[in-house]
């Protein structure tokens, strides 16, 4: 058995719910209860799931699964996992006793909020081995923790979220580089995992407001991403992974992360998923509840931001007006799209689910898939159309347009600090309808590890693209 650093299991912390937790002296990963995964069960998990790129992380059955809270902590081990995520299950926890989630090479641990008689996600850390510690001088005598699933990581892993870090291809633009001009967006876009038969994927997303300008925290995602209503618990959005300067080091560490979502509604030929976050957006976060426009008028230039491959936050341009395409087929589904092609950047799997922006900074779509990538500059990206998703969903509608019941099909974006009742807005003229049509599901999402990509043929310039645009995957 590989030695594990004690010093993880000695530290004091300020807990994000206002307390110290202070492990106690003399725990280390040496004298926790040690689990591990079934060298059968993985190399059997991962023969059948490897090859599917949209796939980071198998789930496995640890050796033990239940621990009593006196025990305060557990160590687990998966042998050459390159991530480790757990899914739990707490009983008669208190609410103010949270647990500590870490690896060796992580300089903090992430803080679990317990919640009792919940199943719960863990973020992802990096690395075979890590500890889940507490304080267990506060537990009752009945606390017990269950291990309902180790996920072991087998794609290339980043700091604290299941990718490589730097992956993104060389064309890629880091969003901190267009930051001046696109930050309220850049603020606005996750990073988002989720369990799906027993695997974890990824996918991105965006933060929206809605025209009460409450601060609920809705995010819009692409439908291809797979979440649906009895899997969206086990979402975990992370926010600001990006690098700290244009084209500097591979710093992008966040313990930014909100762990479960209720799912509110789904646009199918709109490719458009929208969710709600288990618990308010921290002002810690510093995030921006984005604007967004379901008014069906090209943007005339704007930006894509996205995690392609799960890298750091990337930024893409576009100067040209985005041109309507409907009935476009991304793998096994249609989708009704804004098409566009990029000045600068690309997006790659990964990237799927994250929005687009019009020249007002709105956003307008989510991205669906494409065939533009550094080495085919020509070729065009498609993002289901806002538009379509409102008028396919009353869901969507009136989750973001609760004040006059889903007929003001615009919003502005507000900053938390600045959340506040605002005037009902006036809705924009509906002239050109919304262009909706065609059935459309999705499915581009993070194809990885070895270049795997989803394309189309490229797009006809100028005009709109009828139904025999097809996108393959190669």
């Amino acid at each position: 058995m590989r030695r594990h650093a004690e010093s993880s299991c000695h530290w004091v912390i300020s807990a994000a719910i206002g307390l110290s937790l202070v492990v106690p002296g003399g725990l280390s990963a040496q004298n926790l209860p040690m689990v591990v995964t079934s060298e059968s069960a993985r190399a059997t998990a991962l023969a059948s799931r490897a090859d599917d790129a949209l796939r980071y992380a198998v789930g496995l059955s640890p050796s033990l699964n239940a621990f009593d809270g006196v025990t305060g902590g557990v160590s687990i081990f998966s042998a050459g996992a390159l991530s480790l995520g757990l899914r739990i299950r707490l009983q008669q926890w208190p609410a103010d006793v949270p647990l500590a989630w870490q690896s060796d090479s992580m300089e903090a641990p992430h803080l679990i909020t317990p919640r009792s008689a919940e199943t719960q996600w863990l973020p992802d850390v990096p690395g075979d081995m890590a500890t889940l510690t507490w304080a267990r001088d506060d537990l009752p005598p009945g606390a017990t923790l269950t291990l309902e699933r180790v996920f072991h990581g087998y794609r290339a892993f980043h700091g604290h979220q299941a990718r490589a870090l730097g992956s993104a291809q060389t064309c890629n633009i880091d969003a901190v580089c267009e930051e001046i001009d696109w930050d309220q967006p850049v603020r606005s876009t996750v990073l988002v995992t989720v369990e799906e038969n027993d695997a974890r994927t990824l996918c991105s997303g965006a933060v929206l407001n809605n025209t009460a300008n409450d601060a609920r925290p809705l995010l819009i995602t692409a439908r291809h991403c797979d979440i649906t209503r009895s899997n969206a618990n086990s979402v975990i959005a992370t926010f600001n992974y990006q690098r700290s300067v244009c084209g500097g080091a591979n710093d992008g560490v966040s313990l930014d992360t909100i762990s479960s979502s209720t799912w509110l509604g789904e646009s199918v030929s709109g490719d458009t998923t929208l969710l709600e976050l288990s618990r308010e957006i921290p002002s810690a976060f510093d995030p921006h509840f984005s604007g967004w426009s379901a008014v069906a008028q090209p943007a005339s230039s704007g930006a894509g931001i996205h995690h392609p491959d799960g890298d750091q936050k990337k930024i893409s341009l576009f100067t040209s007006p985005a041109t309507v395409s409907d009935n476009v087929t991304v793998g096994d589904f249609n989708v009704d799209a804004w098409r566009v092609r990029w000045n600068s950047g690309t997006t790659q799997v990964g990237s799927s689910g994250s929005g687009l922006w019009d020249q007002d900074r709105r956003l307008v779509g989510v991205l669906s898939g494409g065939s533009h990538s550094c080495d085919t500059p020509t070729g065009d990206d498609f993002y289901g159309r806002l538009p379509v998703a409102w008028d396919e969903s009353s869901a969507i509608r009136n989750a973001l347009d609760p004040v006059t019941d889903g007929t003001a099909r615009s919003a502005s974006g507000r900053d938390l600090n600045s959340i506040g009742p605002t005037p009902s807005p006036t809705p924009p003229s509906m002239e050109g309808g919304s262009g909706g049509g065609g059935t459309g599901l999705a499915t581009l999402m993070l194809l990885l590890g070895a270049l795997i990509r989803r394309r189309v043929r490229a797009a006809p310039a100028g005009g709109t693209i009828e139904s025999k645009v097809v996108m393959s995957v190669i």
